[in-house]
């Protein structure tokens, strides 16, 4: 039988092994500061009494918050680095480029 704890090993500490990255994969001194913060104040999540099995199971999939190595990404659901009105111009743009050269 597969667990939880066993999907969260393999994406955290055994992804980091198959990528030969020993900095990754865990929350350790010397470790990468790379995290993802979850809420779990939705329906979907209530049928579980153990948070991290419903984070792992029932499809967590819009973090609160995101560090990349030390520094806040995401905060209050928000892009904190990035434009995102610029951002998505120039997706558009790009994806109208793409559409006019097929």
């Amino acid at each position: 039988t597969v667990s939880h704890l066993d999907a969260l090993r393999w994406a955290t500490r055994g992804g980091a092994a198959l990528l030969q990255r020993p900095e990754l994969g865990s929350i350790d001194v010397g470790a990468a500061a790379d995290i993802a913060v979850f809420a779990l104040d939705e329906p979907r999540f209530m049928s579980s009494d153990d948070p991290l099995a419903a984070l792992v199971l029932c499809g967590a999939h819009k973090a609160r918050h995101v560090m990349v190595a030390g520094e806040w990404r995401v905060f209050d659901e928000q892009l904190v680095t990035t434009d995102l009105d610029r951002l998505m111009g120039e997706h558009r743009q790009q994806a109208q480029e793409l559409w006019q050269r097929a």
